[in-house]
């Protein structure tokens, strides 16, 4: 790698670190996507720096490590042909200050926060006029209650450690803001009874849990899952209401079966019934629909006589008071951004970003006229606090936003 190569580096880098934080002019949002699309390697190291999961420990990994060498690696992983670094014995040829520069501009470009990408905002941002603020409204954050059969309650987050209760042979354990349900010790037909327990999330809040099965759980906000703490039974049988995506373990002499509860008031709930597979089921009472998407394996969907298969990357969806499912093919990175720490929209109604937003910061959302027609694509951290995400969309000049405390009202922009 030759330092024209590493300057020219270091400067996409520095133009994809002021995408992330939103701070790029015009004029530089131009260059960035002309550098994209110029080669398909390009594209992929864009995306490779904005997965803050994918790149997070990469400050860690250049502890003790050749800077230069590293630099080389990181592309590598992402797929990225670029011209090999000199051996040492020629290392000398490089500016260590500019090696240097290079490493400092990656990890800020890999650790910096997430970038949001609006189709059409090219040269429009950051907003000229700032949504108007008063109290911070922080993003939501993993929190939990767990209500046990005899009606008691835990309270859960991300710093509770150690065993958190005992249930007949199953202990109830919290590791890193994740439940887990170990059922090691349980003995088949050991004649203990078995209770019932449910984690719910608040608005603001999101938790993991792992079922005594060993099937993985993740719960977005305003959701819940009530569960035995040991599956006895012929087939495991949990309830949730929200949304919620499983990694079901496999078991062939046990099916997996989840029924959804729809909005309060209505009747005719949804099953979805599996072996092992992996899915995500969104039932808020507020969507106009019951949605299932399948990412691995198979499942049938079920709501009183009507009846539904899908393979991977297939959405069956149904009205609450329906009879019919409706089979589609969703974008999935938009279904599962929820559970990777994203919002992401692909040509969404501004109405449904607004729920998502008033879930996850725990806002009140108000609308004014008609705002059907408002649609918007792209993508944002889920830990981006709400001023960035509102003035952002508020800089297309297609909507505006009026906010006094918790309460936020959207109206088409005049």
């Amino acid at each position: 790698m030759t330092e024209k190569e590493i300057q020219e580096s270091v400067w996409i880098a520095g133009l994809i670190r002021k995408y992330r934080d939103s701070s790029i002019s015009g004029e530089e949002m131009r260059k960035l996507d002309e550098w994209k699309k110029s080669r398909e390697e390009n594209r992929a190291l864009f995306e490779q720096l904005l997965d803050d999961e994918t790149l997070g420990n990469t400050l860690l990994e250049m502890e003790g490590a050749d800077t230069a060498l590293h630099i080389q690696h990181v592309f590598e992983r992402a797929g990225i042909g670029l011209p090999a670094i000199e051996p040492p014995a020629k290392r000398h040829l490089i500016s260590r200050r500019i090696v240097q520069w290079l490493a400092a501009a990656a990890l800020i470009a890999a650790i910096a926060g997430t970038a949001w990408f609006f189709a059409g905002t090219v040269g429009k941002y950051p907003a000229d006029k700032p949504v108007a603020a008063t109290d911070t409204i922080l993003p939501g954050s993993d929190k939990a209650v767990l209500t046990l059969s005899d009606g008691s309650q835990v309270v859960l987050d991300s710093t509770m450690q150690d065993v958190i209760k005992e249930q007949g042979n199953v202990n109830i354990l919290n590791k890193s803001g994740r439940l887990v349900y170990d059922a090691s010790k349980l003995l088949k037909g050991d004649g203990r009874p078995v209770s019932v327990n449910t984690i719910t999330t608040p608005r603001g809040g999101q938790y993991q849990v792992v079922l005594p099965d060993g099937t993985a759980v993740w719960l977005n906000a305003a959701s819940s899952i009530s569960f035995p703490t040991a599956f006895t039974d012929r087939e495991r049988k949990v309830t949730i209401t929200g949304e919620v995506y499983f990694e079901v373990a496999r078991d062939q002499s046990k099916p997996f079966r989840v029924s959804v509860v729809p909005r309060a008031g209505t009747a005719g709930g949804m099953q979805v019934t599996v072996l092992g597979t992996r899915f995500n089921i969104n039932a808020y009472p507020d969507e106009d629909a019951m949605r299932t998407t399948l990412v691995e394996g198979s499942v049938v969907v079920r709501k009183a006589g009507a009846r539904m298969k899908i393979v991977p990357g297939e959405q069956a969806s149904i009205a609450v008071n329906g009879a019919v499912f409706n089979k589609s093919h969703p974008d999935m990175e938009e279904v599962l951004a929820w559970k990777n720490g994203r919002f992401r929209f692909n040509n969404t109604g501004v109405v449904s970003i607004m729920r998502q937003i008033a879930r996850w910061y725990d806002v009140e959302i108000k609308t004014e006229g008609d705002l059907s027609a408002i649609r918007f694509s792209g993508g944002i951290g889920r830990k981006d606090n709400i001023e960035k995400l509102l003035e952002i969309l508020e800089s297309e000049g297609r909507v505006r936003f009026i906010r006094q405390g918790k309460s936020i009202t959207v109206s088409a922009s005049r």
